[in-house]
């Protein structure tokens, strides 16, 4: 795939789970990737473990005109715009609808980031490993590929040595109070937590690991908070149980709705969190966004597009698909590639097997839109 190895958390799923004394067998697909071949037999989370239930475009809403409007960007792939160098973000075919070659985004073009930016009117914030003092005037983006609230399997800064760095500018003077007071911040992380808790703990425990998650989530929502910044928006998590990765042991007919109940339990104790900590402020200081819906309600739409023209591509497939063993972007010795692509990367929904394409960010970002007009109000 594009980007970090299992990126966002796939392996939720990948793992011996019981139910009812009995293992459950799973088809797979050849192409997958031997995380996935190797567990031919898998799948299905206790019930009971639960608690809970395109194109560049200007959308501007808010003006940039005073030179001020700043956005910072933490947590991972899905907001990352090229800090993490040595991927395969910076590889054919990232990149081949923006901007013509691989540029360090973990899709085809633009991710969530860039449309943020688009709507803010200003230039996406360059990424930290590009930074130097004559082109921070739009912000600086530390967001990093694979990494999450806490150390995942990628050697790269988690969300607390992100905002570390960030302390450290402002401690610096790079920015002024003024600049930090009219700035934006977007935060998106959580979702290659699981990925590692799965791979290196326990199965039956992600209730509690839930909670410990978002508990640290939300202190570094709060010190982000706390360095003078205007703005904070936090992402909920995604429907992990719609990822290509996880929805191929259904021939990519469903979402895996017992996947998807450790997301909302997830999303419902961050909202729980953003909420306590607005009503202590007295009023809105931070706000959520809801990829949860937001995914589902794009991909619903295209299913149903795709129900009337075949054609079309199912969005719980992805656009690039690696050959058996191997990532969206790998060649061999010879220099082959061991991926292909699809015709038309801008009817697809997901750009690989965990991250969304550009097609599927500007409808996720259109979605969303009602909160982002939020967020630019606070």
């Amino acid at each position: 795939m594009c980007g970090s190895k299992r990126g966002n958390d796939a392996l939720l799923v990948r793992s011996l789970i019981i139910q009812n004394q009995k293992l459950i067998t799973v088809p797979m697909r050849k192409k997958q990737s031997p995380f996935i071949i190797t567990l031919t037999t898998l799948f299905v989370l206790l019930l009971s473990i639960f608690t809970v239930e395109g194109a560049k475009k200007t959308y501007g809403v808010v003006g940039s005109s005073n030179g001020n409007v700043k956005l910072f960007v933490f947590g991972d792939s899905y907001v990352d715009t090229g800090n993490f160098i040595h991927s395969q973000s910076y590889k054919p075919p990232c990149g081949i609808t923006f901007p013509g070659h691989p540029g360090g985004r973990f899709c085809d073009g633009r991710v969530l980031t860039d449309y943020l930016a688009l709507y803010l009117k200003i230039d996406s914030p360059i990424p930290n490993a590009y930074r130097n003092a004559s082109n921070i005037q739009n912000g600086i983006n530390f967001a990093y590929g694979g990494t999450g609230v806490f150390d995942t399997h990628i050697d790269g800064p988690n969300l607390t040595a992100q905002i570390n760095t960030f302390e450290q500018l402002i401690q610096q003077n790079l920015y002024t109070k003024t600049d930090l007071q009219s700035s934006f911040v977007l935060v998106n992380a959580g979702g290659n937590d699981y990925t590692a808790h799965i791979q290196h703990g326990s199965f039956f425990d992600i209730p509690k690991f839930t909670k410990s998650l978002v508990e640290q989530l939300a202190r570094d929502i709060k010190r982000i908070q706390s360095l003078g910044v205007g703005k904070v928006a936090v992402s909920l998590i995604q429907p992990m149980g719609c990822l290509p990765e996880l929805t191929v042991i259904d021939m990519h007919m469903n979402c895996i709705d017992l996947v998807n109940k450790v997301s909302q339990n997830h999303n419902q104790l961050l909202n729980d969190a953003i909420k306590q900590f607005n009503t202590q402020a007295g009023k809105t200081v931070l706000v959520t966004l809801d990829l949860y819906n937001a995914f589902l309600s794009a991909i619903d739409t295209m299913n149903k597009a795709h129900d009337r023209n075949s054609s079309l591509m199912n969005p719980l497939e992805e656009c690039c698909v690696a050959n058996m063993g191997h990532e969206c972007g790998d060649v061999d010795e010879k220099g082959a590639k061991q991926y292909k692509v699809c015709q038309n990367p801008n009817l697809a929904f997901f750009w690989d097997t965990v991250h969304p394409s550009q097609n599927g960010w500007n409808a996720i970002f259109t979605l969303l839109q009602p909160s982002i007009a939020q967020f630019t109000l606070l």
